[in-house]
């Protein structure tokens, strides 16, 4: 009976950690510079002397990672700078309820918040989400 108790705690406890590497490994669902490098470091260890990779190949996919990580600070860059040059312009703006109805805004972006890589919009002290601008005019 002891042994059938250990063995279903040890059950237990194996299925507890895999749920959470689960849980740990998909909240982590893009791969940046840091695991690129990891991956190739991996891969020129664990190659066959006989039989050596090709250098060429990892030089053209690093160049590849570094072109597309510059295109995403690009667009993010491009999306700060956009929400800077509403400031003093009159905009209407979408808010969905807590009911599903949906409520329309119209003030003059008094600011911008910039936290966490996220801009967003100041309209009568209240911070909107760039995805809820729907129109966007110059201030009367």
């Amino acid at each position: 009976m002891a042994i059938d108790g250990i063995n279903n705690y040890l059950s237990t406890a194996a299925t507890t950690t895999a749920t959470s590497q689960t849980a740990n490994a998909s909240a982590k669902t893009s791969l940046d510079m840091d695991d690129f490098l990891k991956l190739m470091v991996a891969q020129l260890q664990n190659q066959d002397m006989n039989n050596t990779a090709d250098t060429s190949e990892y030089t053209s996919q690093m160049a590849q990672f570094s072109m597309v990580q510059a295109l995403t600070d690009l667009t993010e860059l491009s999306k700060t700078t956009y929400s800077l040059s509403m400031i003093g312009k009159e905009v209407t703006l979408a808010e969905t309820k807590s009911d599903g109805t949906l409520n329309v805004i119209t003030g003059t972006v008094e600011g911008v918040n910039l936290y966490n890589g996220d801009a967003q919009i100041i309209v009568n002290g209240v911070n909107y989400p760039m995805s809820s601008v729907m129109e966007v005019a110059q201030a009367k």
